[in-house]
């Protein structure tokens, strides 16, 4: 009996992994960062917070750039030219003095060179390497933003021993010795490529074989060549995109508020940047639970259980005070970063099942247009309304209206998934 070659499909998970703690540590990073900037300069909350919009609105105008280029060129080139714009917009961005400075180097810079490697990147290089698993390894991949979350306190504790300024610019300095080499080495666009087929199946065995390549559930013959036009005149693509802009305002909020919120609520810094590492602690596991529960009983049931679990968590936030129990905090973090977990693995998965083709990064790229709006929505409206009341209340009753309406779009899209393009599964 021939022996099993081991399947490159796994390298792929471990490269994405590994980008998506990049990704995940600069956007909860900021959290620790703002603190540091409001103490620096004396500026508003709303206007610190601006620079987190800027990133989010550069990269949402960027991501079907960086859709196309994925799709053109592959990710051997995309993703180390990403992670190298990300580790030079944190290099520059620690010798910003002014505003418009921190808007072009985190804002404009690290803005396109996460649109590099985030969700249009990982989305559009898993689908091709798996079928059957495909949230299952989208799953293990968006452990990595757990795992950004996680090295929040340690961020706090390099603010704390070199300033804002070294801690920025060692993080980015380590993107760029470890990251961009890794990426264009061992980044591989699909199985085919090097000789094997999607989720490990063997060339030997034919009827295997035929099942890989047979598009995944949603994806069935027939449907897989959406062109642009018929995309963006479809139904899924609007409530996907809809529930996209959710999923954006909704994480910004969190991710840039949220500590800024526990101090405000009697916490100190380290004690409240190390409550939101906790988020990254469920995360991780999370994400990887979302996506093999949605490859087993479906999409939508998997989101439903996961965004009660995010309800209860800001229900909890919202309510933490002085005379609360420490231990809200911590059942915040782990209700939260469990719920909001499922939404990479179950969006991701869910666009390609219904939109999988050979315009698949293009796609997934126009609806990041979505999420980047969202997110600069979100971290501006966060500050914004402290700035107004004196507290993130407000912030977080447009939490749980996001939570909703990314439920409500996933639901909405399968249904029509489910009517219009039925298939195995």
């Amino acid at each position: 009996m021939p022996r099993r070659r081991f399947f490159y499909g796994y390298v792929i998970v471990a490269l994405c992994f590994l980008n998506l703690v990049v990704v995940g540590g600069l956007m909860a990073g900021f959290s620790v960062f703002n603190v540091a900037l409001l103490e620096a300069f004396r500026w508003s909350r709303a206007t610190t917070a601006t620079i987190a919009s800027v990133n989010g609105i550069v990269y949402s105008a960027m991501a079907p750039v960086a859709g196309w280029a994925f799709d053109r060129f592959g990710p051997r080139i995309v993703m180390p030219l990403g992670l190298g714009l990300v580790g030079t917009g944190l290099v520059l961005a620690a010798g910003s003095r002014s505003l418009w400075q921190f808007y072009m180097c985190y804002g404009v810079l690290a803005g396109f060179g996460i649109g590099c490697i985030d969700f249009v990147g990982t989305t559009a290089v898993l689908a091709h390497w798996f079928r059957r698993r495909r949230a299952t390894a989208i799953g293990f991949a968006a452990m990595g933003l757990g795992v950004g979350i996680v090295i929040v306190p340690g961020v706090q504790i390099l603010i704390t021993g070199y300033g804002w300024r070294g801690a920025m610019m060692l993080l980015g300095a380590t993107i760029l010795v470890t990251h961009v080499p890794l990426n264009g080495l061992l980044q591989r666009r699909r199985p085919e490529d090097i000789g094997q087929l999607p989720d490990g199946d063997s060339i030997e065995a034919p009827e295997r074989g035929a099942a890989a390549v047979t598009p995944s559930p949603g994806s069935p013959a027939g449907h897989a060549d959406w062109t642009l036009g018929r995309t963006v005149s479809s139904v899924p693509f609007w409530c996907i995109a809809v529930g996209h802009l959710a999923v954006g305002a909704g994480i910004s909020l969190v991710y840039t508020h949220a500590v800024a919120h526990l101090i405000h609520r009697g916490l100190g810094k380290l004690a409240a940047a190390s409550a939101f590492g906790l988020v990254g602690v469920a995360r991780i596991p999370g994400t990887a639970i979302w996506g093999f529960t949605s490859d087993r009983i479906g999409r939508e049931r998997a989101l439903r259980l996961a965004t009660l679990m995010g309800v209860a968590g800001v229900g909890l936030l919202m309510f933490l005070g002085s005379e609360t129990p420490r231990w809200w905090s911590v059942a915040f973090a782990l209700l939260y970063g469990l719920g909001h977990s499922a939404s990479n693995p179950v969006y991701a998965s869910t666009i390609a099942d219904i939109f999988w083709g050979r315009n698949i990064a293009m796609i997934v790229g126009l609806l990041e247009i979505t999420f980047g709006l969202g997110a600069a929505l979100g971290t501006w409206f966060g500050g914004f309304a402290y700035d107004m009341t004196g507290s993130y209340q407000y912030a977080w009753i447009l939490e749980l209206v996001c939570l909703a309406v990314v439920y409500a779009s996933i639901r909405v899209g399968l249904t029509w998934k489910r009517r219009f393009q039925p298939g195995p599964g």
